[in-house]
């Protein structure tokens, strides 16, 4: 349903994306990861229409975008979203009155389960309500491609578990492509499909969670054993310290012997590993 041909993006002498292509064609929840200034906003905002690219070309649902052909089915909020300064309810129901899939039932309940004030306008709200009533009023919307940039911004700790919760719910209810981009790894681990993470502006690795639960591991132990059990592996990053040596892989793990540690990475180290160290291509 996204489509991405040789994408590049220029900001002047800078390449923000670097010739990027990708096809997501399956409903699901995808996490968007990468450090910052990595070029996540700018792949969103390019994919919703929000700005035109300098090369290449993106389509959503075989309609090529571009600012001046917006595609209605697409969603996109980014941190700090402004809207008028109405009360809560009121922008709820201006949503609502304007996209007939619109669904306000479920706008309703989220509005009730954060407990936003309805009758608050959206300029005296703190931040995080800022964000949550953005995000609800995006989700709302049934469209069959939702974009959310940072939406945990501001949150809590409590505020980011309902979030997760609420996110699982809206796709449950109305499943479509989500794409979430966020800093806060481990916690969005439980409510993704796939994984995307991007780096200097280039793809480095897109798959499913579960392939980085069984090829992404970490090998210790002397250096000329793991050297060895390591050869013909994708490494993807190393560490040493005196004789012993730490190789990152993922890849299928050699078998356990005495002389060496594997352990499974966590999804944090292995993003670690992928954007800090200069390794192999994923396969």
């Amino acid at each position: 349903m996204i489509e991405l041909k040789q994408v590049t993006k220029q900001y002047g002498q800078a390449t923000v994306l670097k010739n990027i292509t990708l096809s997501i064609d399956e409903p699901g929840i995808y996490c968007l990861l990468g450090r910052n200034g990595a070029g996540k906003t700018t792949l969103l905002k390019s994919i919703a229409g929000y700005q035109n690219i300098t090369s290449g070309t993106i389509q959503v649902d075989g309609k090529k975008i571009t600012t001046s052909a917006l595609d209605p089915g697409v969603s996109y909020i980014e941190n700090f979203a402004k809207h008028f300064n109405l009360p809560v309810r009121k922008l709820l129901k201006i949503a609502s009155e304007v996209n007939p899939n619109y669904d306000y039932d479920f706008a309703s309940e989220m509005m009730e389960r954060f407990e936003l004030e309805e009758k608050k306008k959206f300029n005296h709200l703190s931040l995080g309500m800022k964000t949550m009533v953005s995000t609800i009023i995006c989700l709302a919307s049934n469209k069959k491609v939702i974009l959310l940039d940072e939406p945990v911004l501001g949150f809590d700790a409590i505020m980011r578990v309902e979030f997760y919760n609420m996110l699982t719910e809206s796709f449950q209810k109305h499943p479509r492509i989500i794409i979430v981009s966020t800093h806060i790894i481990e916690e969005i681990a439980k409510t993704i499909q796939k994984l995307m993470i991007i780096d200097k502006g280039s793809v480095r690795f897109f798959g499913t969670l579960h392939s980085v639960e069984t090829k992404a591991f970490s090998i210790s132990g002397l250096q000329k054993d793991v050297e060895a059990a390591t050869r013909n592996l994708n490494v993807i990053g190393q560490d040493a310290a005196g004789g012993l040596v730490t190789r990152y892989i993922f890849d299928n793990p050699p078998k356990q012997t005495a002389s060496l540690e594997i352990h499974p990475l966590t999804l944090q180290d292995f993003f670690v590993q992928m954007v800090g160290h200069k390794g192999g291509t994923t396969k």
